[in-house]
């Protein structure tokens, strides 16, 4: 479920951007059935958002010595290309098909990237300054807003017997998203 919610989230922008550019009040009872879903999701998105953001992480067993690297950003550059397709193809002629058609772009886009584990390449953390990365040991996709090179130190403070520990939040399969505020050891 977070990494629907993940998804869901990811379009933040994309919601306002729409509502801003099609909203007028003269329009028919579908214009507002899907303004009144645009305006759900932008509910569920900023409660998603206070929660991922703002919440408290668990505690999260780090992988011993860690090898990490930054994301290829050509994903984020092609995950915002779904942007583009519901902006320029909203058309107030045509207002019922084009909704029909870019909800079933939405929900085909979303099934493919909770299905793929794609959900980190969110613009919104972005926009908040966190960064995904990528442990080249676990393949572990690490979503930060700090030094990265202070996780690794971390990762390497582990014995034998006990690996590091830290405080973090799961969003999916393999996604870690490690708050600043929730680890002392990063300040």
């Amino acid at each position: 479920m977070n990494k629907i919610l993940a998804f869901i989230s990811s379009y933040f922008p994309l919601y306002i951007l729409l509502l801003v550019n099609n909203f007028n009040i003269k329009k028919n009872s579908v214009y507002w059935i899907a303004f009144i879903i645009l305006i759900f999701l932008i509910i569920i998105s900023v409660i998603v958002l206070i929660v991922f953001l703002g919440g408290k992480g668990n505690n999260y067993n780090l992988a011993k010595n860690e090898q990490i690297d930054k994301l290829k950003s050509d994903s984020m550059i092609n995950y915002l290309m779904a942007y583009i397709v519901p902006l320029a193809t909203i058309n107030s002629d045509n207002f019922i098909s084009s909704i029909i058609t870019n909800s079933i772009l939405f929900i085909l886009i979303g099934i493919i990237y909770v299905k793929m584990n794609l959900v980190y390449l969110n613009p919104v953390l972005v926009l908040f300054g966190y960064v995904p990365y990528t442990s080249k040991k676990t393949g572990i996709i690490y979503i930060v807003n700090f030094d990265i090179d202070k996780l690794i130190r971390k990762s390497r403070t582990g014995t034998e017997n006990q690996t590091p520990i830290i405080k973090a939040t799961i969003i999916g399969n393999s996604i870690v998203l490690i708050r600043k505020k929730d680890n002392s050891c990063f300040h």
